[in-house]
């Protein structure tokens, strides 16, 4: 590739940079521009790079500071009431933990009345709730159930 200099290269350069070209531009270097294929590169890569650049900023629009703005401070305040209702969520977790423990625990302390009060309130399942195994099973099941939950509360974050 042989390299080609030509002295108005300066000259089409400066009337490109300052936005001249082509409608302001000396007819004369519009007529050099034509016959010189290093002055034609020239123009040509610099439309292609200005072209480039217009169509880039209207694809690029940016909000307005306003709404940027309330945008920041939503999730400012979002961020904000995550982090303070994360202790409270864990703290229902730990609650309802302590209040399964506790049910099943006085149900295995208080068993016999517990199958009295059951025999009374449903009746015919009475003859269930004498059963340990039965009583183990449903009380297996709230745990299960209410690990479940806790499970979810803590996913939840």
């Amino acid at each position: 590739m042989k390299s080609y200099f030509c002295a108005q290269h300066d000259l089409v350069a400066a009337t490109i940079q300052a936005g001249h070209w082509p409608t302001a531009a000396d007819p004369a270097l519009r007529a050099h521009v034509e016959s010189c294929p290093s002055c034609s590169d020239l123009v040509l890569v610099a439309q292609t790079l200005r072209q480039a650049r217009t169509e880039y900023a209207q694809s690029a629009r940016l909000a307005s500071p306003g709404i940027l703005w309330w945008r920041a401070q939503v999730r400012r305040r979002n961020s904000a009431l995550e982090s303070v209702s994360r202790p409270v969520a864990v703290a229902e977790g730990v609650a309802l933990l302590i209040l399964l423990v506790a049910v099943i625990a006085f149900a295995a302390w208080q068993h016999d009345q517990v199958a009295a009060w059951l025999g009374t309130v449903f009746g015919p399942l009475s003859n269930i709730a004498q059963i340990p195994g039965a009583l183990m099973v449903g009380l297996g099941t709230l745990l299960v159930f209410g690990g479940f939950a806790v499970y979810l509360l803590l996913a939840k974050e």
